[in-house]
């Protein structure tokens, strides 16, 4: 993909960022989705723009269409212009909260599953936090460091959730096993498991195990979250640099 496009403002050839979905021109700080400047750059067939800059033999008064509106203070034909559309949505926390923790539970049940056929189950970690920052950045609709963080919390809890439901399937398959041998004379429910299921954790193996199995997704869920973390401090520093 090229890393080049037009700004859709005031038609200028700007540079693509490819670690950002929208470009911001230089010259007229108009912000849009980086597609339409590369859409625009590969057809340029009678195309007009609504503040087009040309070259002005005088450089008296700036040679830019907008119903009149100029920029006298700044000099030179590049102009930037006083208004212009932002297309960069707002970041909507709260939503994105809800869009992190739904597709982490997605994590969680991928956890549960593969702690049932035997496999790594940590793996779980990865994919939590993987599907967490995915479901914030489409909730929220961006990115951010602090969607991050959201994401990683979320990954979280949700492995904690499939490391007891583990632990209360175990229970209710043991005292399944155990009334089948006749070593008690009752059994209990799924639902019963799941609500005594932590009386177990006070046998020190048991425990081991299971927090083995915790750390080892967080330790995934950490593998997983440093791409993230470090594109979004890369971002901060973009910004910071170019004033947004």
């Amino acid at each position: 993909m090229t890393n080049q496009g037009l700004c859709k403002n005031c038609g200028s050839l700007i540079t693509l960022d490819d670690s950002s979905e929208n470009c911001k021109c230089v010259f007229c700080h108009c912000v849009f989705p980086k597609e339409e400047a590369v859409k625009l750059l590969e057809d340029q067939e009678d195309l007009s723009f609504p503040n087009e800059v040309y070259e002005d033999p005088d450089q008296t008064v700036p040679a830019v269409y907008d119903e009149g509106r100029y920029d006298n203070e700044l000099s030179g034909n590049a102009r930037i212009l006083e208004e212009h559309e932002v297309y960069e949505p707002k970041e909507n926390v709260v939503a994105g909260i809800v869009g992190a923790m739904l597709f982490a539970l997605i994590g969680g049940v991928v956890w549960f599953f593969m702690f049932q056929i035997g496999f790594v189950s940590a793996v779980g970690g990865l994919v939590g936090v993987v599907l967490a920052n995915i479901g914030y950045s489409l909730f929220a609709k961006r990115e951010s460091l602090k969607g991050v963080i959201i994401s990683v919390l979320a990954a979280i809890v949700a492995i904690a959730i499939a490391c007891y439901m583990c632990l209360a399937l175990d229970c209710y398959n043991a005292f399944q096993s155990w009334y089948a041998s006749g070593e008690i004379d009752y059994t209990i429910t799924f639902i019963q498991a799941v609500r005594g299921a932590y009386r177990f954790l006070a046998e020190p193996e048991i425990a081991r195990s299971y927090i083995f199995d915790f750390a080892l997704g967080l330790f995934f869920c950490a593998i997983g979250a440093c791409r993230y973390v470090l594109n979004a401090i890369d971002d901060l520093k973009r910004k910071k640099k170019t004033g947004e």
